[in-house]
This record gives C-alpha cells, structure tokens and sequence, in this order.
C-alpha cells in the first residue's frame, strides 16, 4: 500500500483586516497594540477570568449567566444559537454563550454576547491565539451602554516580529456597516485601552501566582442573591429613597439595606423551608438605625421587630405596621443585673434571629445575647468597641500563637476592622457557636457577615464567667446613656 502523502503545510494566516465573521462579513480593525511579555497560556487565562467577571470592567453590569460552553460535555441545545465565526486557518477551541444582567434593568436590558476562542500554531511552532466576543444586538442602537457599540470585539496575540522575544497582543473591533471608525480620544477609543490593559494585568497577576483573598459567595449562591436584590430594589428602592428624611445620602443606606436584606431572605429560606417557613420564629434587628431592613424584611413577609436607643426620623415615614415594630430600648444584658423601664435584657424568645447591623457597643455582645437564648444570629461589625461599651483596638491574631486557639485566623489582615472581626468570631467560637463568614457583597468596606446558626455539640459555656474574662461591663449602662443624648443633640 502506498503511503498517502502529508497535505501541504498551511500558510500563516491572513493579515488582521482579513479576519471577517461570517454572518455579516465586517473588517476586523487594530485600535491599539502592546507587548506581551508573559506566556500564551497566561493570555488564555486571562481572557477566561473577563469573560467569566464583566462586572470587574464596568458598574453597570451586576454579573453575565452563561448559557453556553462548548467545552461542557453536558449540555442541551442551546437557544438562542451562539453567533459562528470562521477565521481562516485557526481552530476554534472553545465557543461560550452569555447574557449580561445589568445592575439596573429599570435603565439598561440585558444583551446576549458570543465569545469564541481560537488558536493557530505555525510549522515553526509559533502560537497565535485569537479571542473574539459578538454583540448579538444588530446595530449600534441595540447595543446596550455597558458595551462597546460596535459589532465585535477581539484579542490578538502574536509573536513579536522585533529582535526581543515575546508577544503582541492587539485589541480590535469590528464595526457596524456604515459606522465611523474610532477617533483619538472618544468612548470607543478609551474602552479599547481599558480592554487591552485589563488582559495584560491579569496574565501577570497569574503568572506572579496571585492567590485570591477575597472569596464571595461562600453561603449564598451569587445568582440566587443577586436575582432576589433586583426583584427587592424594583418593589422598595424608589419609594424609600423619595421619602427619606435623614440627612444623609439616601441611596447609599438604602441600597445597602436592600442588598442585606436580600441576603437574609436567601439565607433564611434554606433555613426556614416552605411557604409556612417552617421552624420560623421571628427576627430582631439590635440597633436597627433607619428601620430600611426592618420595613423590608417586614414587607417580604419576615415577621420581627427592630430597636435602637433612640428613634430615628425616617421610622416617621413608613406605614403603621412597620412603625408599630419599631421602638426605642436599650440593651443592659442580664448579667448587669435587671433592666428597668426602657431597657432591654437581651432575652429573647428561642430560635429568635437577631441581626446585628453596624451595631457598634452591641457587636461584641452579639454572640453572647444568641447563646444565651438559643438565637441564630448575623452580625456585620463595624466599629470595635469592648462589653463595656468603651472604645477598643483588639490586637491581631498572631501567626506563632497555637492552632487550636480559637481566635486565630491566618486569614485575616492587621487592620482594626480585621481585628475586630477575629475577635468577633473567636468570641462566638467561644460562646458554643459553629462560625460561618461571607464577604457581603455590599458598598461598604464594612462588609464581613458572621453567622452563627449551629451549636457545637456538647458545648456547655458558662456566659457570666466568659464576659468577666473579656475584661466585664462595668459602666456599660452609663455609656449607653450618655451616647444616647450625644446622639440626641448632634440629630445623628
């Protein structure tokens, strides 16, 4: 048998405007080009984590679902179809399917995007990888503002042709038939250098073995939150903001609320399964402020309560049933003795969620109050202050000190609020508590959720003992007084 002969090498592919999608044929155009020092394989990287994170280039979008991968082995058909492409001698080697969900659907609709990944390796072995995205909008019109108004866009890397070795990559875009090409200096101009930068970043973060800190999503699906939050701001957003009668930015407290809320309920319908919410018994917001979360989770069909130490204005502008779970008290723990008119002893029915918000002189007695009741509890610190109610720096835990110190998280930065919250959660440990943590997807730096839902078994905790060896409350109530009318005369 005669062997059959090798087909002809293939020629290196066509110059960058021959580079035209197939299903409206369109030039591909270079709008800026830079050296890539790092390895192909980094560049591949990093365009994955941008298609993966849109949210990261631009506020306008919450997050993209994606509908189609072809590197799943698993999947339906997928509809709509993601758009094709055919590029002369490169191989497709992954093709994915988007849509984009805006952070405001009131102003921008969600759009669907074709990303498409493509390789071409010379004779000589030289790599050319190509990434290509495809706005499925047909004109310039109907393509939302969160992305470049332009047919297409793409990723170009390409050995060097200078004496140095390394890579090129080149951003390009595909116009809209009839469409003016980008001009020094406008939006498209500048979007295209965020867009060649953003890959160059990444791939050297990778390949300087960037480890990430910050994890979300560790309680709470993202998708599942975030969905409920656009469903929760369109219902209460624009009317909480219009009647707003604080001093401050109503929009920052508001949408702050909203999205805590949102992870309440998510959280609480695991917890409490059903329409009957099985197992549900109420919830008390410890030092509620404005009342926003308590008039939500109120509205959403969450029945509790929320105090503070003294009333706030905006508790004027809601309806009777959220003004009627509304009410001032201050908190004097039962280990300080009985509480007289006025306050509150931290005694709460079992099984009762308490939530503590940027509660300040209560965030450290949080946990406790929950022990003592059999209370699941969330607490969101925010500035650190001791039982006592005083002002005080904790120091970070020490990477020498034993494992089995309960306090000890290696994970956590020096900071003050770092500090805090490892004290936080080491006294929660300490109270019996099994202690999860979430990074709040939040606008606040002040954004650490620990929750506590689960006893560990066998824990008995002498409560009383464990506040007098936090150093104990002396003056506690005297403290909580006297903010009370600080608090009063400032208006705050």
């Amino acid at each position: 048998m005669m062997a059959t002969p090798d087909p002809p090498p293939p020629p290196h592919p066509p110059p960058l405007e021959t580079l035209d999608h197939t299903f409206t044929p369109q030039t591909w155009r270079p709008i800026i080009t830079a050296s890539f020092p790092s390895k192909p394989s980094s560049f591949l990287a990093a365009l994955s984590e941008m298609f993966e994170h849109p949210e990261h280039n631009t506020s306008w979008i919450l997050r993209s679902d994606t509908l189609f991968d072809s590197a799943c082995s698993e999947r339906g058909e997928p509809a709509p179809e993601p758009r094709s492409i055919s590029i002369p001698f490169y191989a497709a080697t992954r093709t994915l399917l988007r849509r984009f969900i805006p952070r405001n659907p009131a102003r921008d609709a969600p759009a669907l995007q074709t990303c498409h990944f493509l390789t071409h390796t010379s004779l000589e072995g030289e790599i050319r990888e190509l990434v290509v995205y495809l706005n499925h909008g047909d004109t310039a019109e109907a393509t939302p503002y969160y992305l470049p108004k332009v047919k297409g866009v793409g990723w170009l890397l390409c050995p060097s042709t200078s004496a140095q070795e390394g890579y090129i990559v080149s951003l390009l875009y595909a116009y809209f038939p009839s469409q003016a090409p980008v001009r020094k200096g406008d939006r498209l101009q500048r979007t295209a250098q965020h867009l060649l930068e953003r890959p160059l970043k990444l791939a050297k973060g990778i390949e300087e073995g960037y480890i990430k800190r910050v994890h979300h999503d560790l309680i709470i699906p993202r998708e599942a939150f975030q969905d409920l939050y656009l469903t929760l701001r369109t219902r209460h957003a624009a009317r909480l903001c219009s009647g707003w009668r604080e001093k401050t930015d109503p929009k920052k407290h508001v949408f702050e609320d909203i999205l805590i809320a949102a992870f309440l309920i998510s959280l609480w319908r695991g917890m409490y399964p059903g329409a009957e919410k099985s197992g549900w018994v109420g919830f008390v917001d410890i030092g509620c402020g404005n009342g926003v979360l308590v008039d939500v989770l109120l509205r959403e069909g969450w029945s509790g309560e929320g105090w503070d130490a003294r009333a706030r204005k905006s508790w004027e502008g809601f309806e009777e049933s959220t003004r009627s779970r509304l009410g001032e008290n201050i908190l004097v723990p039962w280990v300080l003795g009985e509480a007289g008119e006025g306050e509150h002893d931290g005694r709460f029915p079992a099984g009762t969620f308490i939530i503590s918000n940027h509660a300040d002189e209560l965030t450290p007695w949080t946990p406790i109050l929950a022990a003592r009741s059999g209370c699941p509890f969330l607490v969101i610190p925010c500035c650190s202050h001791a039982l006592d109610g005083s002002r005080k720096r904790f120091p970070p835990p020490k990477e020498e000190e034993d494992t089995s110190d309960l306090r000890l998280n290696k994970n956590l930065s020096k900071s003050t609020y770092a500090s805090l919250c490892a004290y936080i959660e080491g006294l929660a440990r300490e109270c019996g508590w099994v202690v999860e943590r979430e990074i709040l997807r939040i606008p606040s730096t002040r954004n650490v959720g620990i929750l506590g839902r689960r006893r560990r078994d066998g824990v008995v905790v002498d409560l009383e003992m464990l506040v007098e060896k936090e150093g104990g409350a002396a003056g506690w109530r005297e403290k909580i007084e006297a903010l009370k009318k600080k608090e009063a005369v400032a208006g705050h």
